[in-house]
């Protein structure tokens, strides 16, 4: 199996993130008289490295359990990985090294939407079906009909919210938080855009950018507001210290956070003040589904630390993309793209993929979760497909 690591990247390191299992896929790939190569990118290093470890952790766990049933059309995957560093010209450059240089025929993210975005064009005039697994800005798949997503878009994550924290819980007036990047922004937007039809009336709205940790005037405004609810776009490592801040000034009303609060380390960082905080998206790890259960003991053995979201989505992007060439029967990228696109009922990790719209977005229901005794806990299904609905242009 072939591995790109940067330069400077240490070897030892390199060794125990393969880990033992992967000693098995690395045999069998090099006894096959062929692979098929699927480019892989995630940022490995720099501040979204544990979003990055956790995906490349998950890509691997997905080819090693697709060669060990005997790959796809009798040849084994073969993952060529470069790591982006969540950064648009690296996710450029490493794009065109992998169709350039590695010759790779297929391709997915595992990284955050900014890469997703700038690399999915080099994929789209290569002709390399590529998966964005889990991006979220919309223009990822206007890029082109090569281009597909596993994960809901940021504006159904909204409205979903809006449904739960009006519909579900009830709570009307409402504090908004969100951060000033493409995925906070259209989650803001979705949020907004269905509020109305939800009864919610937002008391205050207020955002940062992803750098900040202190939250104090954030703070003392959202207090002010006195809300029945507070619901919160970010990721895992600003809502931990956003949520602490929230609970160290003594406002104790139910907090909403967007899909990417769903790691274990929010509540790593946060601890007892992410009690009873809510997550719209997140990965549920109480469903009845043996792939899923399989899925997380594995990764738990291979990461030391139980899965998420983000893992679950690449796992499900490659599995996805291996069924699909072998739905297609046949390496010719026209027709495992036109598979791809016929998708239908596919068992994602997070749930039924249902289809793929013509945009080659997801219609999918979504999870809720709650962090119950340090877990994260099913709570509700959000499985209207009309309000969850993405763009189709």
């Amino acid at each position: 199996m072939l591995h790109h690591f940067p330069l400077g990247f240490p070897v030892a390191r390199a060794a125990v993130r393969i880990g033992a299992a992967l000693a098995f896929s690395v045999a069998v790939a090099t006894t096959a008289t062929a692979q098929i190569k699927i480019g892989f990118q995630a940022p490995l290093t720099g501040p979204a490295a544990t979003d990055g470890v956790s995906a490349k952790v998950a890509a691997e766990l997905a080819v090693q359990d697709i060669n060990a049933k005997g790959g796809v059309l009798g040849q084994k995957i073969e993952l060529v990985i470069y790591d982006d560093q969540a950064k648009t010209d690296e996710a450029v450059f490493t794009a065109n090294k992998l169709v350039g240089q590695d010759g790779v025929k297929f391709a997915v993210s595992g990284s955050y939407s900014a890469s997703g975005r700038a690399a999915a064009p080099v994929f789209q005039k290569a002709g390399v079906p590529f998966i964005s697994a889990y991006g979220v800005h919309p223009d990822i798949t206007r890029s082109g009909n090569y281009v597909f997503r596993t994960v809901h878009l940021g504006q159904p994550q909204g409205r979903a919210g809006a449904k739960f924290v009006g519909d579900v819980l009830g709570h009307k007036q409402i504090s908004v938080i969100s951060m000033d990047n493409d995925y906070g922004q259209a989650t803001l937007e979705g949020f907004k855009s269905a509020a109305g039809q939800f009864g919610i009336k937002i008391l205050g709205e207020y955002s940062y950018p992803l750098r900040d940790r202190q939250f104090g005037s954030i703070v003392a405004s959202v207090k002010r507001d006195n809300p029945q609810a507070i619901y919160v776009t970010g990721y895992f490592f600003t809502a931990g210290p956003l949520v602490t801040q929230l609970r160290a000034a003594g406002i104790t009303v139910p907090i909403i956070g967007s899909q990417a609060f769903d790691a274990q380390k929010l509540i790593e960082i946060a601890g007892q003040a992410v009690e009873g905080v809510y997550i719209v998206g997140g990965l549920n790890r109480d469903r009845d589904s043996a792939q899923l259960k399989s899925y997380l003991a594995e990764f738990q053995k291979r990461a030391g630390y139980p899965g998420e979201n983000v893992g679950a989505t690449v796992y499900s992007a490659i599995v996805l993309m291996a069924d699909a060439i072998k739905r297609a029967g046949s390496l010719d990228q026209a027709k495992v793209r036109d598979a791809l696109a016929n998708t239908k009922d596919f068992d994602h990790l997070a749930g039924k993929l249902v289809s793929f719209n013509a945009l080659r977005e997801i219609n999918m229901p979504m999870n809720v979760n709650v962090v119950k005794g340090g877990k994260f806990v099913h709570y509700a299904w959000i499985d209207d497909l009309k309000l969850l609905a993405p763009p189709t242009e």
